[in-house]
This record gives structure tokens, sequence and C-alpha cells, in this order.
């Protein structure tokens, strides 16, 4: 039970006394004022912050009882997240429990960086650690939705007349959680440090010494190593080992050593090896009177970094060292008087029309100023605004920095001098802070030496513009805490992220907004919204490069009469990078821009960069950079690393690098004046051949059954690329990922080849077609196809057209268009009949079945099967291919003839191991358990559906998950498991919204409408009935339409006739046997809610007979119990003998109306 406020007073105020502390000293140590202790001992404060509570607690050494502070109202007490130790949440006062590890990942990662958007791709990598699954982003949306259910007490109610978005959000990369005041330990860590940063050195103590306090344990200590080492994280571990040492020398200044020695043991466990924080324990223990201990820790730490790095202690260490041996320890400080220099103010003019970087600038804010010298890095490509981005914080954050704001162009690529050395920067910089030149020292390291004296104690900001390197960099960062150092580069700076402990803040192109907004600012708003269309191509052509844009933007404003068109289309179709320079500027010109970065580059590397434009796809591995420099994969790493480094490449996830739009152009200029003709197409075609090779082997382990052109399977001769050798792909499921990472490349490939008229479009192609139905909509297959059929037909390749016609074939089926998808299956049987291909016919003839039967010409489809059955058996397969056995078994279950269609689907079945995919094996056994299910066998459809939905999830293709998610709800629906069968079918629901319009996405409004149906929701089930059936007619799918229309006239009661029959009407006419019969049970039942019983009769008994002839137990059993009651109401005959007979069957399928059942016949006797 919760405490009162009186007897809050007591326990504080007797735990007090027991320590010794006055209020003054226990407000000190928990970081809250006098007053608030005051108050609260005397139990006037009916409701203590809980936040204050907290503090007290952990100051006095308490045990907290969680329900002794859910009652305080306010933000913190909503939701309160924490990431300084293990994770912790709080809702609504309450501990909650995140459960999955994954998901407590996801969680700890969003709290790391409150209120900044995380992308996906970040996610994906932290949660995955660079080998996401294939369903790794269906599983990132269930993880949020676990995550949106725990936080919905939270969510506090919109204010009226405004939105409220909630706390987990949504934006147009990612997810960021938004955290009030109060609700972030990090955020509210991150504020008392930067609070500590104070005139007052006792203020600057407590704030400090509140801050640490909040620690729990290292950053995220229970989470996986990738989100632990997260940058946010290590940023965090930083400030809190900067903030230790600033309270120790506050403490120590102050004359209370012993204070700092719990929070500098913490951190000295934290990093054993951290010498500043051992130098201040050292003190601190001598100044404490513990001169004996101080000199220990000298010893095991002097002994420790000889062991494990083979070093003597620093100079930090040693000075600290030889004071403890002289006891010349520090005394509390006297506040010196303030110099009377001017503060500098050296930077150059804003930008008057500074444009987007929303988040940099946030992320900017939070930087400043720190208890240490912080230093961020702004790093990107030529061109992007660091220059611009770094001089528009520095202006707006000018007064965070009283003391002065130095800037120096370090001239890292210069086209009319050399990088300035370190030594002419502190030369320009001890000047400005007021040294006379005489007085400057004549050595690099003695002005390094003044230089960090003369800014140790001040608030400075230092912006170091076009630095090269860290080693142009480190010589000018101030000495002492409160400066921040603005750093920007096209190199990456890697070492001084390491060593130096800087915020790397990568600065890209502009996304499309911010490029539209940079126009208007130009050229004016009416100019831009006369064209606007103009204006986004115009953006496009610039790669939203900001030089680019500035740089168009600055033409057009000189030649106002120019319209926007123009210009765009002179940027897509002439010489871009010519066109991309203003008259008598060229340092302005993009070409200028991106050749200073790439004739800085060695000789291999830039060798690497050309051959890059090679490359037609969104991105390269490391892999294809070997092969297209004969190198071996490692030094291809080395190369790319080089380039990324440059910024002329990016590594947008582990191994795979994309480069600009404008950069590739710069790429293929720099090839075409460099590389010979026979060496680009050497390393062409080395590319093509090793990509088909690694293509032909993906689709042996994934699609082994599948049709390929005739020598497709065949081994290349000599590997394409002796020192590179082919993916390691150990099965189906590696070869899957491969291909999920490669596939949007590959397929610019075919274009690519297609152009030259290279034999390796249409080859390339024919090994990706059986990803057209896991991939549908990675890539356009419909241009895919076109592509590399052009070039087969032009190369006159007969063999090679057909195999394309089937491609398109697949691929207008896939998109229902059933008439279109015939069509170029037809050319393929014409085609293969013409070159006596007999598998290529047997082909034709099974996907002609398909499309037939989908479509509802299911005699067409099963004279096709018996074709193809037929040539199948003449190329040495007695016993049939199983693909076509598959095919014939979903014919014969829609004629109604099920168990001719479950010895197909175990004729398969028997097979499928040696001649099928793994596709087919999964789709197969999901039929086996469907049949089994409506011939009424439940222990036979348990079995298979058991081990069915992990299979599909292994397999990573999205419409088998659905498709057995579906039939596990329609199975979970008929036993009477109403939550399952929702589960189930919103699960498939979510992978077809992610799988786009296709027809696994029709069935599954279809299914989810039958099951909202089945738990009384009718609207809504009437809603996705209507979706299915509109999707259905777009289609061409008659037997969905047919389904949604029974749908539809079950959800209204009576049941609408008109609907029923038309629905009867239409499975008559495309001899769907099974939905006829279904139609005519609905029909009865429609005809005994009318009032008339006798036509009830007539349809129940022809409902009968049919389920009875096709062998569907569960329609026996409907049309039998509707028998019943319709004789009941004629009072013609005994209604019992049917109820009997639908209850045997009903208590066999463990069904739930058997109960309801047995209720009516015991009443009726």
């Amino acid at each position: 039970m919760a405490l009162t406020s009186e007897q809050w007073g007591v326990r504080l105020r007797d735990r007090r006394a027991q320590l010794g502390l006055s209020q003054h000293q226990l407000a000190e140590r928990a970081g809250i004022s006098t007053r608030s202790i005051r108050e609260i001992e005397r139990g006037r404060a009916p409701s203590p912050h809980s936040r204050s509570l907290l503090r007290l607690i952990a100051a006095l050494g308490l045990e907290a009882d969680p329900t002794e502070t859910d009652e305080v109202p306010g933000d913190a007490d909503l939701l309160r997240v924490g990431v300084l130790g293990p994770l912790m949440l709080r809702v609504a006062g309450q501990t909650a429990e995140v459960g999955a590890a994954k998901a407590r990942d996801l969680l700890g990662l969003l709290a790391l960086q409150p209120g900044l958007s995380v992308g996906q791709d970040e996610i994906i990598d932290a949660l995955w650690e660079g080998r996401p699954p294939a369903s790794c982003l269906n599983l990132v949306h269930t993880y949020i939705a676990r995550l949106r259910r725990i936080l919905a007490p939270a969510h506090e109610p919109a204010q009226a007349g405004q939105a409220s978005d909630g706390v987990l959000r949504r934006t147009r990369t990612g997810y960021l959680l938004h955290l009030a005041q109060g609700q972030s330990d990090a955020a509210e860590f991150t504020e008392l440090a930067a609070r500590a940063v104070a005139d007052a050195p006792d203020e600057a103590f407590r704030q400090s010494g509140a801050g640490l306090r909040l620690w729990r344990g290292a950053v995220l200590c229970d989470a996986s190593p990738q989100v632990r080492e997260h940058p946010s994280a290590v940023a965090l571990t930083r400030l809190r080992m900067s903030l230790v040492q600033a309270y120790a020398d506050g403490a120590l200044a102050l004359g209370r050593p012993a204070d700092a020695l719990p929070e500098l043991q913490k951190a000295a466990d934290l990093d054993p090896l951290h010498e500043g924080v051992h130098a201040r324990t050292m003190l601190a223990l001598a100044a404490s009177g513990q001169q004996a201990a101080a000199l220990a820790l000298f010893a095991r730490l002097r002994t420790r970094l000889d062991d494990q790095l083979g070093v003597t202690p620093g100079p930090e260490v040693t000075e600290a060292h030889l004071r403890v041996l002289r006891m010349d320890l520090p005394r509390p400080a006297v506040t010196a008087s303030a110099t009377s220099l001017t503060p500098p103010a050296l930077l150059p003019y804003d930008l008057p029309y500074f444009t987007g970087r929303d988040e940099q600038l946030t992320r900017l804010d939070a930087l400043r100023p720190g208890p240490g010298t912080g230093i961020c890095a702004l790093t990107g490509a030529a061109g992007v605004g660091k220059t611009a981005l770094a001089v528009h914080w520095a202006h707006r954050a000018r007064d965070h920095f009283p003391d002065g704001q130095l800037f120096v162009d370090l001239r890292g690529y210069s086209p009319e001098a050399a990088p300035l050395r370190p030594v002419e920067a502190l030369v320009r910089f001890l000047l400005a802070l007021g040294v006379a030149s005489e007085r400057i020292p004549g050595t690099p390291e003695a002005a390094a030496d003044l230089y960090r004296t003369l800014t140790a104690g001040r608030r400075m900001l230092v912006v170091l513009d076009n630095a090269v390197d860290v080693d142009q960099v480190r010589p000018l960062l101030p000495g002492g805490p409160g400066c921040l150092v603005l750093v920007t580069s096209r190199d990456r700076l890697a070492g001084l992220a390491v060593r130096d402990g800087a915020h790397r803040l990568p600065v890209d192109v502009f996304g499309a907004e911010e490029s539209r907004l940079l126009l208007v600012r130009t050229l004016g708003r009416a100019r831009v919204e006369a064209e606007p269309e103009a204006a986004a191509e115009l953006a496009d052509a610039c790669g939203h490069l900001p030089l680019a844009l500035r740089i168009s933007a600055a033409n057009l404003d000189h030649a106002p009469r120019r319209a926007l068109r123009d210009q765009a289309d002179e940027l897509c179709e002439g010489d871009r990078l010519g066109l991309l320079s203003v008259a008598g500027d060229d340092e302005s010109a993009v070409r200028t821009a991106f050749s200073l970065s790439y004739h800085a580059l060695p000789a291999p590397v830039r060798r690497l960069f050309r051959l890059l434009a090679l490359v037609p796809g969104p991105d390269i591995g490391v892999a294809a950079a070997a092969v297209l420099t004969c190198t071996a994969s490692r030094e291809a790493a080395r190369l790319l690393e080089q380039l990324s480094a440059a910024h002329l490449i990016r590594e947008h996830r582990r191994g795979r690098y994309r480069c600009h739009d404008l950069l590739m152009l710069y790429a293929a200029e720099r090839l075409r004046l460099e590389e010979p003709d026979t060496a680009r197409e050497a390393a062409s075609a080395r590319l093509y051949a090793w990509l088909l090779a690694a293509v032909n082997r993906c689709a042996r382990l994934l699609y082994p059954g599948a049709q390929r052109m005739p020598g497709a399977d065949d081994e290349p001769g000599e590997a394409p690329a002796p020192l590179v050798p082919l993916p390691d792909l150990a099965d189906a499921s590696a070869a899957a990922r491969w291909l999920d990472v490669e596939l949007p490349g590959l397929a610019a490939v075919v274009h690519r080849a297609a152009a030259e008229g290279h034999p390796a479009a249409w080859q390339l192609a024919d090994g990706l077609r059986g990803c057209l139905w896991t991939q549908k909509y990675t890539v356009d297959w419909l241009a895919v196809g076109e592509a590399a059929l052009t070039a087969a037909r032009q190369a006159g390749r007969p063999l090679a057209e057909a195999a394309m016609h089937n491609l398109l074939g697949d691929a207008h089926h896939q998109q229902g268009r059933p008439d279109s998808s015939i069509a170029h299956y037809e050319q393929l049987l014409r085609l293969a009949e013409a070159a006596d291909w007999v598998d290529g016919a047997a082909t034709a003839h099974n996907n002609i079945s398909i499309v037939a039967q989908n479509s509802g010409r299911l005699r067409l489809a099963a004279e096709h099967l018996d074709h193809a059955m037929t040539l199948d058996q003449r190329n040495g397969l007695p016993h049939g291919h199983p693909s076509v056995l598959v095919n014939l078994g979903h014919t014969l279950r829609d004629l109604g003839r099920l168990r001719e269609a479950l010895d197909c689907y175990r004729r398969a079945e028997k097979l499928l191991p040696t001649m099928g995919s793994q596709v087919v094996q999964v789709l197969n056994a999901a039929d086996l358990a469907e049949l089994h299910h409506l011939l009424g066998e439940p222990a036979q459809t348990r079995r298979r559906l058991e081990n069915l939905l992990p299979l599909a999830h292994e397999v990573g293709y999205q419409d088998l998950e659905s498709l057995t998610l579906r039939l596990a709800a329609r199975v979970r629906c008929d036993t009477g498991d109403l939550a399952g069968a929702l589960e189930a079918v919103r699960a498939a629901a979510v992978l077809g919204e992610e799988d786009g319009d296709g027809t696994g996405r029709t069935h599954t409004r279809l299914d989810l409408g039958g099951v909202l149906l089945a738990v009384g929701r009718r609207e809504e089930a009437a809603a996705a009935f209507e979706e299915a059936l509109a999707a259905a007619r777009t289609s061409g799918a008659r037997n969905i339409e047919a389904r949604a229309l029974l749908g539809l006239a079950s959800v209204t009661f009576p049941t609408d006739r008109k609907l029923a029959t038309a629905a009867l009407e239409l499975a008559r006419s495309s001899e769907y046997r099974l939905v006829e019969n279904e139609a005519l049970t609905v029909l009865a039942r429609c005809e005994l809610e009318h009032g008339k019983p006798a036509g009830a009769v007539e349809y129940a008994r022809q409902a009968l007979a049919a389920h009875r002839e096709t062998g569907y137990r569960k329609g026996q059993a409907e049309a039998l119990d509707i028998l019943g009651r319709a004789t009941a109401a004629t009072a013609d005959a005994d209604p019992v003998p049917y109820w009997s007979q639908a209850l045997a069957i009903l208590d066999a399928l463990g069904a739930p109306e058997a109960t309801a059942l047995r209720h009516r016949i015991a009443g009726q006797g």
C-alpha cells in the first residue's frame, strides 16, 4: 500500500538523521532543491513529484516500492524509458515487460535517440547484425506493433482540434520514439550534463552529481552487442566519462574529494585503462587522507597498462602520481577576474537562403556545449553543403559560445593551393585570441600548447572547414571543457572518432522537398509553382545535390525568361556535368568539385571508381568490384573502403555501396577518357559471366524443377573470375538471401546487356524467372522480359525468344492479365514445337492450364494438362512432372473431384524432393492439408499444418506464408477457434499489404471476410468481401468473385437471394463445382430465412447430393442441418434423422456447431 505524504516525510527525515546529513547536503546529493526536501519532510507535499522522490530514495539508499510512486501524476509517471543501465520501461506507473529480445533491442535503439527518426536499414542492421532474414521487415512491423500495444497506456488523448500521433511514430524513413520532458533518462542526463557547464562551480558540481546518479550500469547492458555498441550508446558513455571527470574536478576544487570517489570507481570499472579517471581517483584518494591507496592504485594501473598495451602511464597519470608523492593536492579554487580581450568572431557570411537540414541542425543543437571538449565532424561528398551547414549552425549557436568563434578554411581540396598546415592555422587562431605576433612560439608544438592554454576554461566554437585528414585537425583541438569543434571534410575522419571521441554527422544530398524549397527561395514561389513538374525533374537531374541545385538556380535567376522545363530538358539530354557550372567561376562547377576528390586518390582506387560506371544497378558489392578489377575480394574491399572514405561512394548497408547519379556520370566520363575499349569490354564480359554463373547456381537451389532454356544448367568450362569465387550458397535459404540483395542490380544488368545485344540479357532473365513469384514488386518484370525478348529476337535466337515469352506470360499472369498471359504462353508453345523443344511445349501447356483454371475455364485447363502429361511421359517422365500433377490437382479440386485431386497431390509429393523446388513442395503440402480438411480428416489436417508455416517462412516466399496463414485461419474457424482464426488471417493481411494488390491479397480479403462474419462483425466482413469482389472482377478471378458474392449475400439477414443466385450462376458457368455446391447450401439457408421451407428442402437436397458426390464433409453437415430445420418447419417428416447424421459428422470434425445441434435434438425429443 502506498505511503501517505506524512509517512514519507517521517521516513525521509529519519534516514537523513541516521546518515548525519543536513537538508542542504541531501539536496546536493539528490540534485533537488532544499525547499522541496523541507516541504516533503513536513508532510506538506500532497503529491511529491516522482522524479524528486526517486532521487531522494537513491541518495538515501532506501528501497523503493513501485506502489509508492504510482499515484504521482505527470509525464514521467505516464511513461519512463531508461537506457542508462539495463533497459527499463515504466508505463502508467507500472514496470512494463517488453518480452522478446529483438523487441527490447528495438525499443532500446529508439530510446537511445528520442525524438529522432531511426531508419529501417539502421534498425535491421542493429537487430540482425547485418544478416537479416528474408522476412525482416515483417518482423520489424510485428515488434513495432507489440511495442505500440505496450506503450498505449502512455498515449495521452489529443487536445480538442489537435491530432495525437502516439509515442511510437512512423516517419518517412523509419520510426521515432516521441518522449516528453522527464520521460527519458538519457535525455535528462544529457540536459543535466549541459547544465553542468556553469559559471558557478558549486552549481556545476550539483548538476554533474545529479546526472551521474541517473546511471544504473553500462548503457543497455542487457541488449545485444549491436545495440550496446551503437554510436548513440557510445556517445552517452563518453559523455558519462567526461562528466565523471568534471564532477571529480569540481569535488576537488570545492574541497569535497570523498564525494567523487564512488563515481570515479564506477567509471574505472567501466574503463579500467582510462588515465583521466585514474589520475583523478588518485588525487581524490590522497586528498581524502588515503595517500597509500592512491600510490597502490598507480602501481596497479602501471602494471595493467604494461601487460595489456605495452605502454607506460601518460603525462596526466604521471603528474598526478608526482603530486600525490609531494602531497601537492588541489585546494578550493578562487574565481579569477575575466580578461578584457574582445572575443574573436571569425565566422564567414551565412547563406541568406539556407535550406533544410532540420535533422542535422537538431543533432548539432544537442551537442552544445558539453562538459568536455566536443568534436563533431560533418562528412560527405563534394557539393552536399557541409560548409554551408557548419556556418549556418555556427551563426545560430554563437550566443552559446560567449568567449568567441574561430573559423579557418584548411583548404583540404583546393584547386589553387596546397592544404593549410596546422601551424599556419594555429598562428591565425593565436592572433585572433590576442597574442602579439612577436610572442607566438616558433615551433608547432609550442604554438599548440599555447593555443590549448588560452582556450582552456573558455566556451568557444572552433570551425575547421575542408579538412583533408585527421592529422590536419588534431593540433587544432582546444584545451579544457566547454569548447565545441566543428569539422567539415570529404574524408570520413574515422581516426578522429576512434581516438578523439568525435561525433560523426554524415551530410547527404537533399530530399525532394528540400530541393523544391531551395528553388523556391532562390527563384521565387510563383516561378516554381508555375512549373511544379519541371521543378521536380530539374531537382532529379541535379541529383538533389545542393551545389548542382544552386548552380542551376543561379543560371535560371540570371535568365528570368527561361522556363524551368527548358533547363530540366537540357540537363537530361545534354552534357549534364558541363552544364552544371557558373560562367566565370570554375571553382563552383560540379565537375571541378568531383575532380578534386578523384585526383587525390591512388591510381588503383581511381580505376575502380571508373569501372563502377559499368555497373548499372543501384549498388555494388565487394565481389562484383573484385570481378571488375581482376583482384581478390579482400583487395576490392580495401579499394571500396577508400572510395567510401573519400565520399565518392556510400556504404548504405554492410558490404553494399551506392554512387550518386552525378558522380556516376563523372565516373563514366573518366572511363571513356582513361580506359581503353578492350579493357572496358573485358571487364563487362567478366561481370556478366560471373553474375550468370551465380544466378544459375541460385536457380538450381531454389527452383530445381523450373523449366530453363536448353543448356542453361551447364556449368561454365572455366571460372569467369579466377580470383573471385562464386557466392558460397549452402542451401536454398542462402540463395534466396543472395538474390534478395542482388536482384535490383541484376535486372539493371539485363537492360544494359539487352541494349548491347549481349546474350547475358536473355540468359540472366531466364535464370531469374523463378524470382518473379517471390519478388513480385522488386523489379519491373514486364520491362525486363520485353527488353530481353527484343534482344533475343534481334539476335535471331528462337529458343531464347521462347524462354522470354515464358517469363512474360508469368509476369502478365502475376499482374492479373489472363488473356495477355495466355497469348505469351501460346507463343512459347509455337516456338517450342517449331524447335522440337518438348520440355518447352509441356511447360507452355502447363502454364496455360494454370491461367485457365484461375479464370474459370476448368475444362480447357484439364485439356492442356493432359497434353503436358503426355509430353512429359514421352520425354522420360513415366509418372509425370510434379508441377503438372500439382496443377492437375488444383483443377480436379475446383471441379469437385476431391479424392482424385488428393491422389495427384500424393503422387507429386513423392516426386518433388528430387524434381521440384522448395516453393512447389510447400505449395503441395498446403494443398494436401486443405484436401484433408475438406474431406473431413482432422488428424491428417493437423499433422500437415504443424510444420507448414515454418517451412513457408524458411522458403522466404510471402505468398506461401500468406496462403498457409489463410488455410490455418479457415481450419481454426471451422473448429471454433475464432480468436486464433482472426489472428492468422490478420497476419496474412499484413503480408498481403506488403506484397501489393495481387491474387494472394484478394484471397486474404475473402478469408478475412469469412472470419469476421463468423465472429459476428458483419459490417467489417461486408467491407472485406466488397474489396475481394472488386479485385476479383479486375483480375478475372471468377472463383473469388463467386465466393465474394456468397459472402456478401450472407452478411445480411435474411440472406440476400439475388446475390446468392448470381454466385450460383457464375459458379456453374465457370465450372467451379465446389463453389456451386456452396451456393446451393447458402440458397437453402436463404429460403429458410425467408419463410419458404419447401424451397429450402429442395435446395438442401441438391446441396447434400452434390457435397456427397465431392466428399466435402462440412458441406454435408450444413446441408443436413438445414434439411432438418426445413423439414421441421413443414412438419412433413421427422427432422431428427437428418440432424443425427449432421451431428455425427460435426463430432468427427470437432466442429463447435455440434453442441447446439445436440441440444436441438434433445429438445425435439
